[in-house]
């Protein structure tokens, strides 16, 4: 695995742990010649990596530091709810916006077209927040999907 794939997973297992989320994947953006790379993170420190067709696990952790994050405050995840009939959320003021603006960082982190998600366990269900730096953050939980304001 080449060192900028390592960081990606480092920066990936860095954010899962400052954020509390379970899982993080990104899609980095590697410009027009080349596809995509694939970081899939677990909370636990594994993660696999896609490389076009080469896929690679990683079970110990990777030796590069992280790229910079912002600060980020985990949510307990008692303290989050989600009404899956309503789509209402229940968190304490600001927890989904930071959350959502940190995600939003972790993709801009790559540039281009980066793409970032995290899975957020809650005191019901997870919650997904998907963003890529200048669009909307979406929130999904179950099937459904909402764009989140900001």
């Amino acid at each position: 695995m080449d060192e900028a794939a390592e960081q990606a997973v480092a920066t990936a297992l860095a954010f899962a742990d400052a954020a509390g989320a379970h899982r993080v994947i990104l899609l980095i953006d590697r410009g027009d010649d080349m596809p995509a790379l694939m970081v899939d993170a677990v909370h636990d420190g594994t993660a696999e990596v896609t490389d076009g067709d080469h896929v690679e696990t990683l079970e110990t952790p990777p030796t590069a530091a992280p790229k910079p994050l912002p600060s980020i405050r985990a949510t307990p995840h008692t303290a989050i709810r989600f009404d899956y009939a309503t789509g209402e959320v229940s968190a304490p003021l600001g927890a989904i916006e930071h959350l959502a603006d940190s995600v939003k960082a972790l993709a801009g982190s790559f540039g281009g077209r980066t793409v970032a998600t995290a899975e957020f366990p809650t005191r019901d269900f997870p919650i997904t927040i998907a963003a890529r730096e200048g669009e909307p953050a979406i929130l999904s939980a179950g099937d459904e999907e909402y764009e989140l304001p900001g």
